[in-house]
């Protein structure tokens, strides 16, 4: 028996002694006990290093040294020190790979000597003189021998392309001609991390080793070949490619063609179109054919034939969503107006518009806007007779209307026309450039900018950008975000270093925040693609002090490196979600990974899983988007679970992206493939329909729906195309889309990213034959879903009756024995509601979601379930034929196969994961090879769409499926917008106006008899609600000057403003009725004068104004009307006037009911005691009222010179007070000076008065105190929300004294108001302003 040993010290004494055979001995012994004994081992390191540096030792003990100390040192965790000595051991190193036990410490040392190989070749391609340790290099070519002797060419290759060593992929080339070897090395150094630089080498590299494709093997490695040309989208690789397929192999020249389309940039297309040869007699007609394709015109129109004829939009679920939202509100207006849009995105079909004119005529301001603009998206690719469905809305004869609310829906349509020419856009962009030009309103420039920027993404034209460049300097907060947007679209991918640094400087000049992110965002697409190249421009932004700005930078890293899930700016992402101090920065970072990380949608709810459960509502906003964006149309059940708890957030905007995503994820999605669809589905109508759901939840469930439906359920979302290549379209439509959180107009960009998902298959003459291809997969698994019904009438069911279980028992043995005579189980038993509840099931219930929505058959997924003596069902067949034209979802793409018989064959693989047999033909993919349902975490299937056939059999007659290639002019589009064309008279106020308000609609506009001159300046009297500005005062000086409009009522959405006083240049405002705030401010660009009355106005921002250029005039007042009024309010609530003239006028026998309060030795307490509150106490002495006083600037020198007794706080005030009156000015500081506290201070008996402003007081908290009866009464003439809503608990409130703001009301101070006012118009109309205010 040998026992075990307990030490090394034998061993390593033996390395003491002085022969060295007993020396090597050690050392042979050593190497076995390292993994047992390396602490005691490591303390004779030294001796060890010793030994292997020694000359008296032969090398094959010295090989056993270096071993040994490499094997210490990798025990001791010191890799680089172990790979050192490991390198140093030759032969002794290959042996121990051999042996039994050492192969974590092998693998650990391979994988360390490959890395420092790695990183020595890079710094060596740097440009580094330091020479690579020849060791090194020798062991890392043993280990490219191995993999290429072992068949692990992958792994071969993966290194080779880590340490630049293309030379090895060409030698694994070599050896085996796999040509699918070259698309794996290309694939690696597309969707990794790799260098923009070192990507088109390799690129570059293996572009020559790919044999020349012919359609006669079925062209496997087409696909790749494409997204290697469209990456580089270098026409000097493309067209030496195209020209030599024309001779001998058109048809796979045109289905390059084709493919290069479905990812080419419109400069690239344009520059082949250009350069291709024009042939001769014979191949002319092929090139003309090719320049045709590669318009994208032909795609486009093929697509829109595809999206036509297969339309499932269900209408039904469209009018549920429009009886549920009330249309008078904007956003849920644009809520159905963005559904509807995405639901029938590119179908053409308008009939829910053409059915619902009603409903599109409440569509106002921005709504229309959005409205006009979603016939872009319901249009898009009908090029051809883009202006003509949009005609009624474009502005008219070069320039935009001066109808008021017409410039919306013009804005609207410029930018739909932009939608309809995505892709092919050159037609249109010379007359976006004009509309641009010609615009003077910033709603018009806004929309001919978004059309401007979709129609030219990519275009990199400089005189587009010039006049962008234009309206972003007007510095309008509305235009200039559009033009940064359309900055950076046109220059998409040029990294240009200028038109950034104008950008930037301009983001950083401005104060409007619009500005700032249309630049941020314009800076992100001219970085898109362009990975380390950007990397200043991203370290410059996040570092910057401003939130939009850092939010840019996030968006430029994001788009720098989509698709390359780069480790570096993912890991820069999720720290920038975890640590920015802006929520929106936050936000944007979580949703920025999923364009980064979307070629492996799999990955991405890893990622995402614990942001989702942050506490900070943002992140978990920014989980949601990220999820959907980059699961996109893969139904994957890992981001379903995630997203299906967030739906419940206690946050609506957080609800709001869960059903958005979820939308995203589930597009193509059958009840039989995903079980999570009908639940889904379900939960969009109840939120919809729930009144008491937040509106940005019912928002997001309405964009949800509008996107599981898209494309009349034809379309999928991917941010990748068929050939694998990032979907640059879709990418710059989604980073857009994001943008809705902002400015909901943006959301029509989604549509961008749509991709039909259909096979066309067309002949050598672009015909689209009649033919059928199989699907091997049941019907249902990828079957449309059922359209949505009705609910059925509820009817009332019995309550269940308890059973014994012995009754159950017998019961049960009843069913047994009519089951064995024959009897059909059903027809015994009774509706389900009616039966008696036993206490055990007989039978199991099929498991829900096994049961096919389509053939209620059970689907391919269910188990096998036990025999049932019930009616048998119809199987559901196994495969189906599908014709041309069909709709074919991409994880349908890997059972499509092309019967081996059939007349029609592609002319390269219908798939990337379509298997082909040795002839080229795609074969049918049966049992146990079918491949797994669903994308989960593989990447896009790719392929499908517009397949070139080779027809086997030309001499026989062919059937062609007619496509609308010229269409006929079609009628014209609904009026979905009330335009001045067809609806609105030349003058007068617009028809969509803001009907939202609780009072009812107000009267027309009073125009004053002057003539209408467009050409003169128009003036708008506000708020006029006795109708007596223009008697107040001698308007003659003004008669040949001005055209004067006259409103009534108070608009307090700004929506409805803009849409009423967008064509006035100067606006008389009386007091604070109207707020011009710099929001509003913002979006009036004719404005120049603002006339107010009254020396001060604290709804007016003067600084603003007059940094954008408005001046603004007031004017004096005469009398005494506050003064009055302070007392007539008091007296008429302390002695309960009102209440006892409603008694007497309401017939009350009850002669007196209330009992006044006499002032005479009572305490009147002011909270102010500036001029009208020494007035006040001046009168009140009159009375013998005691007044004391109190304010936050109040000294007793102060109250003393005013003649009130001066308290020190504000509490004693309230304590000591009969009756409390208000006399502060509005401002940052006194905003909600009285609050709840204070008042809960005041006697039972005592009587609260203001006549200052609303918000200086704790509205809510006063009417709480009054409904509680807590003090005596209160008058009030000031309110925080003027007018008072008609709903308003102060209305009927008892115990309180109502005025409607009429303190500062009388004859003599109007006449001064409105004498003056005219006298500041004409002045300023004069060039010399008066009473100008500073501020």
């Amino acid at each position: 028996m040998v026992r075990p040993q307990s030490s090394a010290a034998g061993v390593l004494a033996l390395l003491q002694e002085p022969d060295p055979i007993f020396k090597q001995h050690a050392l042979k012994a050593l190497n076995p006990l390292v993994p047992q004994f390396w602490a005691e081992i490591s303390e004779h390191i030294a001796l060890i290093e010793a030994l292997y540096e020694s000359d008296e030792l032969p090398k094959p003990a010295r090989d056993a040294a270096a071993l040994v100390a490499s094997k210490v040192y990798y025990f001791l965790g010191e890799y680089d020190e172990a790979l050192s000595f490991a390198l140093g051991s030759g032969n002794a190193f290959q042996a121990e790979t051999r042996s039994y036990g050492s192969e974590e410490y092998v693998e650990t040392i391979v994988s360390k000597a490959i890395d420092r190989y790695i990183e020595a070749r890079s710094a060596e391609q740097s440009g580094s003189k330091e020479k690579i340790d020849p060791r090194l290099q020798t062991a890392i070519e043993g280990i490219f021998g191995r993999c290429i002797a072992e068949g692990e060419f992958k792994q071969a290759i993966g290194i080779a392309l880590e340490s630049h060593r293309l030379d090895v992929i060409s030698a694994i080339y070599k050896q085996t001609n796999d040509s699918g070897l070259l698309s794996y090395a290309m694939e690696g150094v597309l969707d990794t991390g790799f260098s923009l630089s070192y990507r088109d080498q390799v690129l570059r590299f293996l572009f020559p080793l790919f044999p020349r494709p012919t359609a006669g093997d079925g062209s496997p490695h087409v696909h790749a070949l494409t997204r290697l040309l469209v990456t580089l989208s270098d026409p000097s690789l493309t067209i030496p490619l195209l020209t030599s397929l024309v001779a001998s192999e058109q048809l796979l020249a045109y289905q390059f063609a084709f493919d290069l389309v479905e990812g080419g940039s419109q400069d690239f297309l344009e520059t082949l179109r250009t350069d291709l040869p024009e042939g001769d007699e014979k191949t002319k007609p092929i090139y003309d054919k090719l320049r045709t394709i590669l318009t994208g015109k032909e795609s486009v129109k093929l697509y829109r034939e595809f999206l036509k004829r297969n339309n499932q939009t269900d209408l039904f679920i469209l009018k549920n969503t429009k009886d549920a939202l009330e249309p008078r509100s904007s956003i849920y207006h644009t809520a159905l107006t963005l559904q509807n849009a995405f639901m029938h995105a590119g179908t053409t079909s308008d009939v829910f518009l053409r059915e619902n004119l009603e409903w599109l005529g409440l569509a106002s301001n921005w709504s229309k806007f959005s409205a006009t603009a979603g016939l872009g998206v319901i249009h898009k690719g009908y090029f051809e007779q883009g202006q003509t469905i949009l005609g009624p809305y474009l502005p008219q004869n070069g320039g935009e209307s001066n109808v008021p609310g017409a410039n919306y829906s013009e804005g609207g349509a410029l930018y739909a026309l932009g939608l309809i020419n995505a892709g092919c856009g050159s037609d249109v962009t010379a007359y976006l450039r004009d509309a641009l030009k010609a615009a003077q309103g910033e709603v018009v420039q806004h929309g001919a900018a978004l059309g401007l920027g979709v129609a030219g993404m990519g275009s990199k034209s400089l005189e587009a950008f010039e006049d962008l460049k234009t309206i972003l300097f007007t510095d309008s907060a509305v235009a200039g975000e559009a033009a940064g947007y359309a900055m950076g679209l046109i220059m998409l991918g040029t990294a240009a270093s200028e038109p950034v640094r104008e950008m930037l400087q301009y983001a950083r000049e401005t104060q409007h925040e619009k500005i700032i992110r249309g630049l941020a965002l314009g800076t992100a697409f001219i970085y898109y693609g362009r990975q380390e190249e950007a990397d200043e421009t991203i370290k410059l932004l996040l570092a910057e002090k401003d939130p939009i700005l850092r939010y840019g930078g996030v968006y430029t890293l994001a788009l720098a490196y989509a698709g390359t899930a780069n480790n570096d700016a993912v890991r820069r992402l999720l720290h920038i979600a975890v640590s920015d101090t802006s929520d929106d920065v936050r936000r944007a970072a979580v949703t920025s990974l999923a364009f980064l990380l979307f070629k492996n949608p799999g990955q991405v709810p890893r990622v995402v899983q614990l942001l989702s459960e942050s506490y900070n509502p943002h992140v978990r906003c920014g989980a949601t988007l990220a999820l959907g964006i980059a699961c996109a149309g893969t139904g994957l059940q890992d981001a379903v679970e995630i997203l299906e708890p967030m739906t419940k957030d206690s946050v609506d905007f957080v609800r709001q992206g869960a059903f958005i995503a979820l939308g995203m994820i589930l597009v193509e999605q059958s009840e039989a493939s995903s079980p999570s669809l009908a639940a889904t589905r379900a939960k969009y109508t109840k939120v919809i329909s729930d009144k008491h759901e937040d509106p940005m939840a019912r928002f997001g469930a309405a964009i949800g729906q509008g996107f599981i439906d898209a494309g009349g359920r034809n379309i999928t979302i991917s941010l990748q195309s068929r050939a694998g290549s990032t979907n640059t379209s879709a990418i710059v439509g989604m980073v857009m889309f994001c943008q809705f959180w902002y400015w909901y107009p943006l959301a029509h960009c989604a549509c961008l990213s749509f991709s039909p998902t259909g096979i066309i298959g067309l002949n050598g003459d672009l015909k689209a034959p009649k033919f059928d291809y199989i699907s091997n997969a049941k019907p249902s698994l990828f079957a449309y879903p059922s359209s949505a019904k009705p609910p059925k009438k509820e009817t009332v069911t019995k309550v269940a009756t308890a059973v014994l279980s012995t009754t159950a028992k017998v019961k049960a043995r009843e069913k047994k024995k009519a089951a064995a005579e024959g009897e059909g189980m059903e027809l015994d038993t009774k509706p389900e509601g009616d039966a008696d509840v036993e206490m055990k099931a007989d039978e199991a219930s099929p498991k829900d979601g096994d049961v096919s929505p389509i053939t209620q058959s059970v689907s391919n997924f269910a188990e096998d379930s036990k025999a049932s003596t019930s009616r048998p069902k119809k199987s559901e067949p196994a495969f189906e034929q599908r014709p041309n034209f069909s709709r074919v979802t991409p994880a349908q793409l890997a059972y499509i196969s092309f019967p081996s018989e059939g007349r029609y064959q592609p002319v390269r693989a219908v798939s990337t994961k379509t298997p082909l047999s040795k002839s080229g033909k795609a074969v049918a993919v049966s049992g146990s090879s079918a491949p797994a349902l669903g994308l989960g975490s593989e990447k896009y299937a790719g392929g499908g769409g517009i397949l070139i056939l080779t027809d086997l059999r030309p001499n026989e007659e062919a059937e062609f499926i007619e496509i609308e290639t010229a269409p006929a002019a079609p009628t014209a589009a609904p009026q979905a917008v009330p335009t001045p064309i067809a609806t609105a008279p030349p003058t007068g106020r617009h028809i969509a106006l803001d009907e939202t308000a609780p009072e009812s609609e107000p009267p027309e506009a009073f125009e004053y008899p002057f003539d209408h001159d467009t050409a003169r300046p128009r003036v708008a009297i506000l708020d006029d609600y006795q109708g007596v500005a223009l008697t107040s005062a001698d308007w003659s000086p003004l008669k040949d000057k001005v055209v004067v409009d006259v409103f009534r009522d108070t608009l307090l959405d700004e929506d409805a403003l803009i849409e009423r006083l967008a064509n006035y240049e100067i606006i008389c405002a009386m007091r604070e009725r109207t707020k011009f705030f710099k929001s509003l401010l913002d979006r009036l660009p004719k404005l120049k004068f603002i006339a107010t009355t009254g020396l001060r106005n604290a709804g007016i921002d003067v600084a603003y104004a007059k940094t954008k250029g408005i001046v603004v005039s007031g004017t004096g007042g005469s009398g005494n009307a506050t003064l009055e009024h302070i007392w007539a309010l008091l007296l008429a609530t302390v002695r309960y006037i009102t209440v006892e003239d409603a008694n007497v006028k309401a017939g009350n026998p009850q002669w007196q009911s209330t009992m006044p309060l006499g002032l005479a030795g009572k305490t009147l307490g002011l909270i102010g005691v500036g001029r009208l509150g020494t007035q006040t106490a001046n009168i009140a002495k009159a009375f013998n009222t005691k007044v004391i006083a109190w304010s936050p600037n109040l000294t007793p020198e102060r109250a003393q010179k005013a003649g009130v007794e001066y308290v020190a706080t504000k509490e004693t005030l309230f304590k000591k007070s009969d009756i409390v009156s208000v006399h502060l000015v509005l401002s940052e500081k006194t905003q909600g000076i009285i609050t709840k506290e204070d008042l809960s201070l005041l006697k039972p008996t005592a009587f609260f008065i203001n006549t200052s402003r609303g918000p200086l007081v704790d509205e809510a908290a006063l009417v709480e105190i009054l409904e509680k009866e807590r003090i005596a009464g209160a008058g009030l003439d000031v309110f925080d929300i003027e007018p008072l809503p008609l709903n308003h608990p102060l209305r009927s409130a008892k115990r309180v004294t109502l005025s409607p703001h009429t303190g500062y009301l009388s004859d003599s101070n109007y006449a001064v108001f409105w004498t003056q006012t005219v006298g500041n118009i004409v002045a300023f109309l004069d060039g010399k302003p008066t009473n100008v205010i500073q501020q």
